[in-house]
């Protein structure tokens, strides 16, 4: 029978599809958004008073992450490591390591986030605006949601950076239920760290979107209109989130990195006194 020209074959659409894909990863690493949690890093060596005005949520950071991974390390390393050895065979040992780093990540969302976590990263957000030129920004903001003087990392008001932003009730299931791609031969790790970055990218720019006012039409706009970047940042914050020992850590450098990010962002756009209206493509 022959081929409708309206209606492409499986292999037609397969190859469409891989080359959506193809674009759409050649965007995400081109757009080298990746970087901006490294500048973070980078930022917080150059600038050790910003992270040091958040010691105690920084020493708790160290204290949990450590203790939980440690804990996952000893009691189900082993484990998991015999199941990933009939998967992916001498690369075990590796995988068995990042999926506890990922599983460390769940629990401590759950421990360190509503506790002492959100405060102190606004903090950081709102101080690295500010150390990048954007003090008009944050006064204004804060001014519009009533979150009064983060000075000391608290009083921050309703408006919190949240790392991992896709850890909501339906996000922690999807992020749960993720967890067996780890156990995917070769691109297994790859298309967890990939799927999770998609979903939890834009979340380390909440704080920014909500000193500007911008409504959630406007919000989900401006994400849309730069999913290839959000995509790639994610992965990148989720990739250092998963290191051993000091994952939590990183939420600092991390969220350093997206304000960073957000400074560029408003310093090209010229923003400053337009909070509300949509923002532009860069």
């Amino acid at each position: 029978m022959p081929t409708d020209a309206h209606h492409p074959t499986l292999t037609q659409q397969l190859q469409d599809r891989a080359k959506e894909l193809g674009t759409y990863a050649f965007q995400a690493v081109s757009s080298f958004s990746w970087l901006w949690p490294f500048r973070g890093i980078f930022f917080a060596v150059t600038n050790p008073g910003l992270v040091t005005s958040v010691r105690p949520a920084l020493v708790k950071s160290l204290f949990f992450s450590s203790a939980i991974f440690l804990a996952l390390l000893i009691f189900t390393y082993f484990p998991q490591m015999a199941i990933l050895v009939i998967i992916t065979g001498p690369l075990a040992p590796l995988f068995a390591l990042i999926l506890i780093g990922a599983e460390s990540l769940l629990i401590l969302t759950f421990l360190a986030k509503p506790l002492f976590l959100e405060p102190a990263l606004t903090h950081v957000f709102d101080a690295t605006l500010i150390a990048r030129g954007q003090r008009e920004l944050v006064v204004h903001g804060k001014m519009r949601i009533g979150g009064g003087s983060s000075s000391s990392g608290k009083g921050v008001g309703k408006a919190l950076v949240r790392p991992l932003q896709g850890f909501t009730p339906s996000g922690i299931i999807k992020y749960a239920l993720s967890l067996p791609l780890n156990f995917v031969p070769a691109v297994g790790t790859a298309l967890f760290i990939l799927y999770n970055g998609s979903r939890e990218g834009a979340g380390w720019h909440a704080r920014y979107f909500q000193l500007k006012g911008l409504s959630k039409q406007q919000r989900q706009a401006f994400i849309d209109s730069h999913q290839p970047e959000y995509t790639a940042f994610g992965a990148a914050t989720l990739l250092l989130n998963l290191v051993p020992l000091v994952g939590l850590v990183f939420s600092f450098t991390n969220t350093i990195g997206a304000a960073l990010w957000a400074a560029d962002v408003e310093a090209k756009e010229n923003l400053i006194g337009n909070e509300g209206e949509s923002m532009k493509d860069r």
